[in-house]
């Protein structure tokens, strides 16, 4: 049987570069924590756990990037830009593609005009 896990989970382990079984453990190790806090079950329970949770996962960010020796946030940051500029690169063009279908239509239009 699987356990429940957050569903921002994924998410919180992509942002962080660290993998998702290493997040799920991360989680466990969260909710064992917060049960000996609050009543099992319960809103403050879930929030300890979350809370824990966003600590766990930024310390073990951060000895992840000790480790790589200043290596691993540099290829982040290098992975972040080539995202950027293919976003730009799609976003202009789609703005030509754009421009080019209503410099059609105006054509159209002067077309149908002259017509008459």
């Amino acid at each position: 049987m699987k356990t429940r896990t957050p569903k921002l989970l994924p998410w919180l382990a992509r942002k962080a570069g660290i993998g998702e079984r290493r997040a799920e453990t991360l989680w466990h190790e969260a909710e064992r924590w917060a049960a000996h806090q609050a009543t099992s079950g319960s809103a403050d329970y879930f929030k300890l756990a979350v809370d824990r949770l966003l600590s766990l996962v930024a310390e073990e960010s951060l000895r992840a990037d000790a480790a790589s020796f200043g290596w691993r946030p540099w290829a982040r940051a290098q992975s972040r830009a080539w995202a950027l500029s293919m976003r730009v690169m799609h976003e202009a063009s789609a703005l030509s593609a754009r421009g080019w279908t209503l410099l059609e239509s105006v054509a159209q239009r002067s077309q149908r005009s002259w017509a008459e």
